[in-house]
C-alpha cells in the first residue's frame, strides 16, 4: 500500500508540473491580453441626491444697454436703442445712468458730479424707425463727458401696481443688484 501511495504521489505531482508548464510560457513573459468581453448589465440606480441650493432668481427680462464715452456740450444728445421695439418701450419703465469718469453712476433725470449740471431724459419712438433716448441738459454750461451710459428697461409684466417691491431705482447698484445685472 505504501508503494501504491508513492506512486500515486509521484503522478500527482508529475501532473501538477504538467499543468504549469501548460498556463506559462517556457520563457516565463506573460501572455497577450485577451478579448475583452461583453458589457454586463446596469446596476441599479443610486439614492436620489440632497437638494441643492436656491438658484439665484433671474433678471426678469429686463433690458440693459451700455454705451461708451459721449460728451454732452450743452446740446442734446441722443443713443439709438437699437433692438428696443416701440411695443417693448411703450409697455415698459426705463431708467437712464450715466458715469463722468469718477466711478459713480448718476441716475437721470437728476444732476451729475458737483451738483452743477442737471439732466433730463426722454425717448422718442417712431413707429418706422429704432427709438431714441435723448439726454438733455436743463441747468448748468460747458462740456461733460459720460464715460459711459447705462439704460435698463423693465417691461411692464414685472411691475406690480405700479413698483415690484422697494427699490431705489435712482440708485444705479442698487437696480443692477436686484435684477443681477451684469457690469
Amino acid at each position: 500500500m505504501k508503494k501504491y501511495s508513492l506512486l500515486l504521489s509521484t503522478a500527482i505531482l508529475a501532473v501538477f508540473m504538467i499543468l504549469q508548464s501548460c498556463t506559462k510560457p517556457a520563457n516565463g513573459e506573460v501572455g497577450p491580453q485577451g478579448l475583452t468581453g461583453p458589457q454586463g448589465a446596469a446596476g441599479p440606480a443610486g439614492p436620489a441626491g440632497s437638494q441643492g441650493p436656491a438658484g439665484q432668481n433671474g433678471n426678469a427680462n429686463v433690458i440693459q444697454i451700455t454705451y461708451g464715452p459721449k460728451t454732452h456740450s450743452g446740446s442734446e444728445i441722443n443713443y439709438s436703442l437699437t433692438g428696443v421695439t416701440q411695443s417693448t418701450l411703450t409697455n415698459s419703465a426705463y431708467f437712464t445712468y450715466v458715469n463722468p469718469g469718477n466711478g459713480l453712476w448718476y441716475s437721470l433725470p437728476g444732476t451729475t458730479s458737483g451738483g452743477t449740471r442737471e439732466y433730463r431724459t426722454y425717448v422718442s419712438a417712431a413707429a418706422t424707425s429704432t427709438p431714441l433716448l435723448y439726454i438733455s441738459r436743463s441747468t448748468g454750461t460747458g462740456t461733460e463727458t459720460f464715460t459711459a451710459t447705462r439704460i435698463v428697461i423693465i417691461p411692464a409684466s414685472d411691475l406690480r401696481n405700479g413698483r415690484k417691491a422697494a427699490i431705489d431705482y435712482s440708485d444705479y447698484e442698487a437696480v443692477k443688484a436686484y435684477y443681477n445685472l451684469p457690469d
